[in-house]
């Protein structure tokens, strides 16, 4: 029975280390406590009772201030954060969950991230970086808040969201309060679509398959709604001026089933960057006209296939690819 409350308390413990709660006074708060020693001693040299009771009275208000700060941020909880994979270039949009345990409603709370945590010994560092994303006008009791905080995506590869920060003047504005959370949640940034190269047909590679009509690069057979990851130079600018909607040229051409994409077929772009870029466009073609396609890199080889979770397998490849 000993060893087991003993374990619980040292759990609680290790969760109130963790969950640390900062408070300082603000500017606004460093101003009222010298207004409140002026009114302190012109009421020691005039003798006034009602000046003493006066600065008693404001210096009890900001103690209660103080208490209620810190009330606001007390019972908050990080809950959950995730994001959707995005391609390079797009905006990352991460939800994150915030959980109330309190039986009081938090008001004006800012909420900001910081992506690199570097080491360092200047306590004045700690503050930068972190950016403003979102304020919440107030989380209800008992219940869970939804925030979206928003990230660009620079380059490919995993984007943590990094640390959140919370913080909070309310009510008075006589002291700023804030507690962090460290996050594992991150995005996986694919590279971007791009490249002016063929899709290898399936004869290139050595696969025998039946020849149809789908969809290819050689003949216009019409439009398509754009979607995320479509090459820029398909758009239909002159359709998308008549109604305002974005469309894709669609063409068509005759190939194979199957096709492997491999490394070798990008080899004469020098660049690694665009070489990933142009595997990234094929596999998009190749998933868009109903291939079976494989994917064959340095490190990694993927077997034919198709669909959504083959085709996240594949682009996380190129993604992580070093």
């Amino acid at each position: 029975m000993m060893p087991h409350t003993l374990s619980q308390l040292y759990h609680r413990f290790n969760q109130l280390r963790g969950r640390r709660i900062f408070i300082v006074p603000t500017r606004f708060g460093f101003a009222y406590a010298g207004f409140l020693i002026l009114i302190l001693l012109g009421a020691i040299n005039y003798s006034s009772s009602l000046g003493h009771v006066l600065c008693f009275l404001l210096g009890s208000l900001g103690l209660v201030a103080m208490l209620h700060t810190y009330r606001n941020l007390a019972k908050i909880e990080l809950h959950h954060a995730f994001s959707e994979h995005v391609f390079c270039g797009e905006k990352i949009h991460f939800t994150v969950l915030f959980d109330n345990q309190s039986h009081h409603d938090s008001y004006q709370l800012n909420v900001a991230s910081k992506q690199v945590l570097t080491p360092t010994f200047n306590p004045f560092r700690l503050f930068k970086g972190y950016r403003h994303h979102y304020l919440i006008p107030m989380l209800k009791a008992q219940l869970t808040t939804t925030v979206s905080i928003t990230l660009a995506s620079e380059r490919r590869g995993r984007q943590p969201l990094g640390r959140i920060r919370i913080a909070s003047q309310f009510p008075l504005g006589l002291y700023t309060t804030w507690s962090y959370f460290n996050t594992s949640a991150y995005a996986l940034v694919y590279p971007k679509p791009l490249g002016g190269l063929p899709l290898p047909s399936a004869n290139d590679n050595g696969q025998q398959s039946n020849h149809h009509k789908q969809t290819g690069v050689d003949d216009f057979s019409g439009f398509d709604i754009y979607r995320s990851g479509d090459p820029i130079h398909a758009i239909a600018w002159k359709a998308m001026a008549r109604d305002d909607v974005m469309r894709t040229k669609q063409f068509t051409s005759y190939q194979g089933g199957n096709v492997m994409l491999s490394w070798q077929d990008v080899a004469q772009l020098r660049d690694t960057e665009a070489r990933l870029s142009q595997l990234c466009r094929w596999i998009l073609h190749a998933e868009a006209a109903g291939m079976n396609y494989g994917l064959s890199l340095a490190t990694t080889a993927i077997n034919y296939g198709q669909g959504e979770q083959h085709r996240h397998r594949c682009l996380s490849a190129l993604a992580l690819y070093e």
